[in-house]
């Protein structure tokens, strides 16, 4: 049936491709969707901790967090823009992050990505909101901040009949820029992606890319990696299989052995799987639905677009919760076909540095008719089946019409086969032939090839044979977390570098520096690297202290400096700090660098535009363009001083050729709007009336000494929307120019305005925030927001300005709030400080009392701080109790106040919440269906206190259920149903049905329960001896004791965690303790058991199960 199928469709498609192809459509509309509402974004600043999202450092200022999906349901227009051929439908969201929503092929109607009927975030985004579907872009940090955020965006007709929606942002952590472009050609069925990445700072950062590609999946769906991939890798690089059927275990599981994980049917994990291509060796990364006989092509140069790999939720029950249910009404489950530039894992970081540019370019397509996928690129994608009986099916599927193409099978130069035809994107071929069996009796040997009329080849392909006996790569192992034991400096310094470069969240790289240093205090690398990082934080004085060292010894006896970044370094300090003629001579010196001659030939027309000499600043840029083609930074100064100088026709190609490059930069946009050359609505458009797009585009102006321009696009931005910071630079800017009134005026509108989503972060700003209180020294929110800007850079610093906050307004409940932040993360990750922490606590309290905006986060993280410090549990209770409208605002909040008021005893009320109350499901998440279970049994224990075995059965038969509104599915593997399956056959023994409590007891004897869950054999043990008083449980028990005992540890390795702070010691050794408790008890040692349950408790006094036995042994 499928083949006819395949020739009526081939011979209906016929009829198109002989055609002319008609023009690409692109326009502007609306998408109108059901969308499921966010509550606002929380006002508090987070700033960076300890704390880990995808394997790498969570930053989420100076965004806002934005972590509360509802179940709030609304009809909701989202902006939308399209384009359209004779092939395919696109249609992109800019402000959802410039997702691109769908492609629809057009031959056959089939949805090249995961299409959503539904708007349904969920918080598995670094800032919290995240819907799937589509393709995300996810850049220098996954996922991507801003992927649930508006974005600038811009279409563009080619003029060769191509068109192009461009996406893209400034970033704001690292102030680099970012654009990617879809482009539909009349004649092309591919959409053509291009990648730009821009670091317009002035400081080498590292950076990570991924293109987030989901598609529709089902048991008829296979992840197409190309076949000479022989290995399989995990995150981080820490587990490695063979690819497709693993040979070993995969993350410690052996459910990998054996099976077919291309197939995503056969996916054993059950809360998700990620596989990355270890060392990508061929240009394409792809998926099939063997159910329609279509599927998607994502092709592109692998030795650019390095990383492939596949990402889905699964398709067990767990998976379904997530991508059926808590992402989607009624789209399905899917797969993320991830591809990915200058990156192969996550983390993966590159470095980019000062005015560098990054490229990449692919193509992504429908594909169809082919039966299987073997190789595709951005011409074709073919398909070869060989059986050994000699039968052979080709098929292929082209990009564009290629007539006369002639597909050719051949076996070591002898031709098995050839026929020529006509195909085209809706026109696919296939083809059955058969030879003499002993023509594939190796098939290796056997090559299919796609050629054009005119000779050009455009794919071939043939049999790869993988080698199972090869050994995986190595295993990444965990950094070496005490420096003081690596040998020698060298390694010090790199494993110090790989921590700064991949954005390690729980090891800082100055930890390895400072020991570098104390051997070796005039290590050059070392001293470089630390200089910059005080750099970066403002902290001038010891930053040129270490630079100077690096360079003296770099140019001892009169050497001149091979490696410039010192240099470089050294003279942004001394621009900084206005010391024209010392950073002129040092800039000068970096620029004989040829990697830092086009970043600090820059540096330097700036200054000199700066001082007025426009000439030499004009010489400079040029010099900068020279080196480093690619520096729009540099263009774009030369463009102002060409177009100040009255060169027009070089000023108006110069941003022309700019904005060809980089379609979305606000600096070349602006200077054609200044020429005439584009209407002032146009750079309006692109710059959304954000302040802060204002505001990087004027610090562009000011620090390249336009000044009067600067102080234009702040009144352009002021005009659109008010906004503080702002505001301080128009202060500022009005003293400069000796303007004493206006800038108190400015200065005083700053103060007076609302502190909600201001989060300063440049440190150009420190300059009009510190002028501004010269003027205004009470001005409390000005010290609020230097604090903010200081945090991350200078926390002391920040301390100070926080204070003084405080001191001008005693109930500033935000600055009181980040008083308690600075107390509990000042000694993170080293020797905690508990006065420290009692400092947090009383600042938090304060916050709290003092707070009138409802911030339910300033609970959440004040019992933060209480549980570290083991405060009483009635202090903890009383800080939520009374307090239930703030703390159910949010997620955190209110699960701390339930398990508060669990330890109370209110099972009741904590019930009836966890049976009528949404919860807004958090990827890595996983406490509430425990937390749920928790106050089931418990409920039904006391129900058994009181002899009401009725009312005990439905406690403990709720404890086995998953409600809805929680988003949770059960797990194939939870140890824990040993417990709820005794209690439950407990239970019905206790009502007299025996048949239910033995069915009970059997299921609990039978749940497979892993060492590290050990406590849970507690419960098997018990129903087995329900089920066979003589039942040999007493070595499972000791087991218990003997796991316990070995978990107990001073140090918790962190390294390879993936979200959130992990666990503390005091963690693991409270599990570690119970479990010995519960292993004691279960022997009947009970002496021991209250031992281990006191403790548990001296680690924990929160912990819930500990307490309840040590109150009923």
């Amino acid at each position: 049936m499928k083949k006819v199928l395949i020739c009526a469709s081939v011979l209906l498609a016929g009829l198109t491709a002989s055609a002319q192809n008609g023009p690409v459509k692109m326009w502007e509309g609306v998408e109108n969707l059901p969308t499921y509402r966010v509550n606002a974004p929380e006002k508090a600043p987070l700033f960076e901790r300890d704390f880990a999202y995808q394997r790498a450092k969570r930053g989420v200022y100076p965004y806002a967090m934005n972590d509360n999906p509802t179940i709030e349901k609304v009809d909701s227009a989202h902006r939308a823009v399209y384009l359209e051929n004779d092939y395919v439908k696109v249609c992109v969201l800019p402000d959802i992050g410039g997702r691109l929503f769908y492609a629809t092929d057009k031959t056959n109607g089939y949805e090249i990505f995961y299409r959503q009927s539904v708007i349904k975030p969920a918080n598995v985004g670094m800032l919290g909101a995240w819907i799937s579907g589509g393709v995300e872009w996810n850049v220098f940090h996954h996922h991507r901040a801003t992927s649930q955020y508006p974005i600038d965006y811009k279409l563009v007709d080619n003029g060769d009949g191509s068109k192009t929606i461009w996406v893209g942002e400034v970033e704001n952590r690292h102030r680099m820029s970012w654009a990617v472009g879809m482009t539909l050609h009349p004649d092309k069925s591919y959409i053509e992606v291009t990648g730009r990445f821009f670091n317009n700072s002035i400081d080498r950062n590292s950076m990570l890319h991924w293109n987030n590609v989901a598609t529709h999946a089902n048991e008829n769906y296979q992840i197409i990696f190309p076949e000479n991939t022989e290995f399989g890798m995990f995150h981080h690089k820490l587990s490695h299989i063979h690819w497709p059927v693993p040979q070993s275990p995969y993350k410690g599981n052996p459910e990998f052995i054996g099976r077919n994980i291309s197939w995503w049917k056969n996916l054993p994990s059950l809360t998700g799987d990620s596989v990355f291509i270890h060392d990508l060796q061929d240009d394409f990364v792809g998926g099939y639905d063997h159910g329609v006989d279509a599927g998607t092509m994502l092709a592109g140069n692998h030795n650019i677009n390095k990383g492939g790999k596949f990402w889905t939720w699964g398709p067990h029950a767990y998976g379904h919760a997530w991508d059926c249910v808590t992402l989607t009404d009624s789209d399905g489950p899917y797969v993320e076909l991830m591809t990915a530039a200058y990156s192969d894992n996550q983390p993966d970081y590159c470095w980019i540095n000062p005015q560098e540019s990054k490229e990449f370019t692919a193509y992504w397509y429908g594909i169809r008719n082919l039966n299987n996928v073997n190789r595709g690129n951005e011409k074709a994608t073919v398909n070869m089946d060989i059986n050994p009986s000699g039968d052979i099916h080709v098929a292929a599927n082209v990009t564009q019409i290629r007539r006369n193409a002639k597909v050719e099978v051949t076996r070591n130069g002898k031709v098995l086969y050839s026929k020529v035809a006509t195909m085209a994107p809706d026109k696919p071929f296939a083809d059955d032939f058969k030879v003499d069996a002993s023509e594939v009796a190796e098939p290796t040997e056997v090559l299919m090839s796609l050629y054009s009329a005119e000779g050009e080849l455009l794919i071939d392909y043939h049999p790869y044979k993988h080698d199972l006996s090869k050994p995986h790569p190595e295993d990444l192992l965990p950094v070496n977390p005490d420096p003081k034991s690596i040998e020698n400096t060298e390694e010090l310094f790199y494993v110090g570098m790989r921590n700064l470069q991949f954005h390690q969240a729980h090891t800082d790289p100055m930890d390895y520096f400072n020991e570098v240093l104390r051997r070796d205090p005039g290590d050059v690398r070392t001293n470089t690297q630390v200089g910059i990082i005080l750099r970066k934080a403002g902290d001038y004085a010891k930053a040129a202290e270490h630079l100077r060292k690096a360079i003296s010894r770099q140019s001892a006896n009169y050497t001149r400096v091979a490696d410039g970044e010192a240099m470089y370094n050294l003279g942004l300090i001394l621009k900084a700090e206005e010391k024209w003629e010392a950073a002129i001579d040092t800039l000068y010196r970096a620029a004989w660098d040829y990697e830092y001659a086009s970043a600090s030939y820059y540096q330097l027309a700036q200054i000199s535009a700066k001082l007025g000499n426009s000439v030499r600043a004009l010489e400079e840029a040029t010099m900068a363009v020279n080196y480093n083609g690619m520096n729009i930074d540099a263009k774009n100064i030369r463009t102002t001083l060409l177009r100040k100088a009255g060169r027009k026709a070089e000023a108006l190609a110069l941003a022309k050729e700019v904005v060809k490059f980089d379609p979305l930069n606000y600096y070349a946009t602006n200077e054609l709007v200044l020429m005439g050359a584009k209407p002032a609505a146009e750079f309006a458009k692109l710059l959304r009336g954000v302040p802060e797009s204002y505001l990087e585009l004027a610090l562009y102006y000011y620090n390249n000494g336009f000044v009067k321009e600067a102080k234009d696009v702040l009144t352009a931005s002021e005009a659109v929307k008010p906004y503080p910071t702002v505001e301080y630079w128009l202060g500022y800017l009005a003293d400069a120019a000796g303007d004493k009134e206006s800038a108190r005026d400015w200065f005083k509108k700053a103060e007076d305005r609302s502190i909600a989503y201001v989060f300063p972060f440049r440190l150009e700003t420190i300059k009009p925030l510190d002028k501004a209180l010269e003027y205004l020294p009470k001005s409390f929110n000005t010290w609020y927001y230097l604090g903010n800007l200081y945090y991350h850079k200078q926390p002391e610093k920040a301390l100070a300005c926080w204070e003084k906050a405080v001191e001008a307004k005693p109930d500033f409940a935000m600055a009181l709030r980040n008083l308690g932040w600075y107390w509990r993360f000042k000694n993170e990750n080293k020797d905690k400080d508990f006065s420290d922490y009692a400092k947090a606590i009383d600042y938090y309290q304060a916050a709290i009392s003092a707070d009138v905006d409802g911030n339910a986060l300033f609970l959440a993280e004040c019992d933060e701080v209480m549980e570290l410090v083991k405060a009483p549990l009635d202090d903890r209770y009383n800080l939520f109790n009374g307090r239930e409208a703030l703390y159910e605002k949010r997620y955190d909040s209110e699960t701390k106040a339930l398990k508060q008021r669990i330890l109370k005893g209110e099972y009741a009320p904590v019930l009836e919440k966890l049976q009528t109350r949404f919860y807004s499901r958090r990827e890595h998440i996983e406490d509430l269906h425990d937390i749920y279970v928790d106050v089931c049994l418990l409920s039904g224990f006391e129900a058994w206190q009181k002899g009401d075995n009725e009312a005990a059965l439905k406690f403990m038969l709720l404890s086995n259920e998953y409600p809805e509104n929680h988003g949770y599915a059960h797990l194939e593997y939870y140890a824990r149903d040993a417990q709820v399956y005794y209690n439950i056959g407990l239970a019905y023994e206790k009502v007299g049905d025996a048949e239910n409590a033995a069915k009970y007891y059997r299921m609990a004897s039978e749940v497979v329960v892993k060492p590290a869950d050990g406590i849970y054999n507690f419960e098997k043990g018990l129903a087995m001896r329900k089920l066979d008083p003589k039942a040999s449980v007493r070595s499972m028990y000791k087991d218990i004791v003997k796991v316990g005992k070995a978990s107990l540890t001073t140090y918790v390795q962190r390294f390879w965690e993936s979200f959130d702070r992990g666990p503390y010691e005091q963690d693991v050794n409270a599990a570690a303790y119970y479990m010995q408790a519960v292993g004691y008890k279960a022997l009947g040692r009970n002496f021991k058991a209250k031992r281990m349950l006191k403790k548990a408790l001296k680690e924990r006094n929160d912990h819930l199960w500990a307490n309840y036995y040590l109150g009923n042994l």
